[in-house]
């Protein structure tokens, strides 16, 4: 039930931060937009100012904004290289099937060859993401093999 309700309040910020903005954006003027974005930002910023934290931990306990930063860079410290590899991984294939995608909708939507030099860009980035997803699979591999090796010595080291 607290999932539920935790799901709801982060779809009505993300209304309120992304799609109220970008309709007035489409509708009325980017200006107002912008004002609108900056309203909501500083109402968020006076209710944690309200509440006196940021945010709760995994057990509850309510966190300050500095020990939120702090025990956030203490996770990001004991990431293993195997984990960032797999989310460079991660991040390389929604890049790739971006640009997958945007070339086909731009083969469909082009017209009269006006839209070529997106097509140049687009194609020029796709064999720079295809090297980068090689090489991080590559990365990933040896790392896996890595983790593989130091596991099997420290089962030996604990015999």
């Amino acid at each position: 039930m607290r999932n539920k309700q935790r799901g709801k309040k982060i779809l009505l910020e993300i209304i309120k931060f992304l799609v109220i903005p970008l309709l007035v954006l489409k509708l009325i003027n980017w200006k107002i937009s912008f004002i609108i974005f900056v309203v909501f930002l500083i109402e968020k910023i006076i209710k944690i100012r309200r509440r006196r934290y940021f945010a709760k931990d995994i057990y509850g306990n309510q966190l300050k904004t500095k020990q939120f930063f702090r025990k956030w860079k203490e996770g990001i410290e004991g990431i293993t290289p195997l984990q960032q590899a797999i989310t460079n991984l991660i991040g390389t294939w929604i890049t790739l099937s971006g640009i997958i995608a945007g070339i086909v909708i731009n083969a469909l939507v082009r017209m009269e060859n006006q839209w070529v030099w997106i097509e140049v860009i687009l194609f020029g980035s796709l064999v720079l993401v295809i090297i980068q997803m090689i090489s991080g699979l590559q990365k990933y591999w040896r790392f896996k093999v890595i983790e593989k090796t130091m596991k099997e010595f420290n089962k030996e080291v604990k015999e």
